[in-house]
């Protein structure tokens, strides 16, 4: 008969029993770092999509300024590296930060010289940050191990700058491919395999990403849906959508965010394109059950919050019932520079400032170098 040794003996069945209770990414991420049985055991865990849903992204911020004495509880094998404050909404009294790859965006002269020097910021996906270098392949990144690997040379031209980066799905995943969009140009490189496959629309720049049930869609600068199938063979295809009395034309919201919502796939905006103090948000629903599609309008997110980060090429994410960790519901939540913390918009409520904060900008863009971004661990979606 076997006795337990000690901690990292206890049996999978009470370490799962643990797992729920812990209320936040970061005690999640000490569960998981505890020791190798531990991690096994979590990665065996069956409803981690549930706490995906439950708990809130953590909010990786590049632009705020670290003081060396502190701990560095995780730290990735490329170097140099710059330190990334990270914030965790569910447990806002826990320090910790993370290192990412230092490259040539982040301007820091003094510096030491990276190999990394000449790469530019592709987008952040399922927990990895993306970056293009200058001979046209793209480095794949996890956020918080530092494990990455570099993809074969895309098809392009030598001064080609990539638009935009994206996993279609977990690295996990049998289907999972990696995405780059140029102009009207779609490149797919299936992980592990050794060349990129190419597809064209015949008009339009493609500006939002998403995935939503197994399913990529994307949304064009003229504000027109397409929907990729990747299985058996890539195929892209035009969506014909109604964009519905409540937004009256396809512009009512310009520059809107692509958002999977639960069961929902979102559009979300406002009608200026940097929210500020006195913006409404709104959202619609896409019916794909009519025919044309038809954008619906939603009241109210119920008991979601959504997290937009401050560079477009990052896709939102979602949570369930924020009042847990002290959110709230039917909120956006994006990060704010001039204070270099987080605020959120109730929907279809004007935003209002504070005695300390009067009037608020909300900065978006595409830049080469990182912004504040939300992310999920990657070993969450395995």
């Amino acid at each position: 008969m076997s006795t337990l040794q000690g901690w990292p003996d206890l049996p999978d069945d009470l370490l799962h029993s643990i797992v729920p209770r812990l209320g936040s990414f970061l005690d999640l991420l000490a569960f998981a770092a505890a020791c190798s049985s531990w991690r096994a055991a979590f990665s065996s865990y069956p409803s981690k999509h549930t706490l995906l849903q439950m708990l809130p992204p953590l909010l990786l911020q590049p632009d705020v300024h670290e003081c060396p004495p502190r701990p560095r509880p995780f730290s990735n094998s490329l170097v140099p590296t710059h330190s990334c404050h990270v914030t965790d909404l569910a447990n806002q009294g826990t320090y910790m930060r993370c290192q990412i790859p230092r490259f040539s965006p982040f301007g820091e002269s003094k510096s030491p010289q990276s190999p990394l020097d000449s790469s530019y910021f592709g987008g952040v996906s399922y927990g990895h940050l993306i970056l293009f270098n200058q001979n046209q392949s793209c480095l794949v990144i996890d956020v918080f191990t530092g494990v990455s690997f570099s993809t074969p040379k895309l098809p392009v031209d030598e001064n080609t700058f990539l638009d935009h980066a994206s996993l279609t799905a977990p690295l996990t995943s049998p289907n999972s491919y990696l995405m780059v969009t140029k102009g009207r140009h779609y490149f797919f490189w299936r992980v592990g395999s050794k060349s990129w496959l190419r597809r064209s629309l015949h008009n339009g720049t493609i500006e939002k990403v998403m995935v939503f049930k197994g399913q990529i869609f994307g949304m064009d600068n003229d504000c027109r849906l397409i929907i990729m199938n990747l299985v058996p063979r890539i195929r892209i295809q035009k969506i014909t959508v109604d964009p519905g009395e409540s937004m009256h034309n396809k512009w009512h919201l310009p520059h809107p965010w692509l958002v999977a919502c639960g069961d929902m796939l979102l559009l979300v905006g406002c009608h200026r394109s940097f929210p500020s103090t006195g913006d409404t948000f709104e959202a619609f629903r896409l019916d794909l059950t009519s025919e044309p599609a038809k954008w619906m309008k939603v009241e109210k997110l119920e008991n979601w919050a959504i997290f937009i980060s401050t560079d477009d090429r990052s896709q939102p994410l979602c949570c369930m019932n924020p009042e847990r960790w002290g959110g709230r519901s039917n909120s956006i939540y994006f990060y704010f520079h001039d204070s270099n913390n987080w605020i959120n918009f109730e929907l279809d409520k004007p935003l209002q400032g504070n005695a300390s904060t009067p009037t608020i900008f909300i900065c978006r863009g595409r830049a080469s170098m990182m912004q504040p971004t939300w992310v999920v661990p990657s070993m969450f979606y395995s």
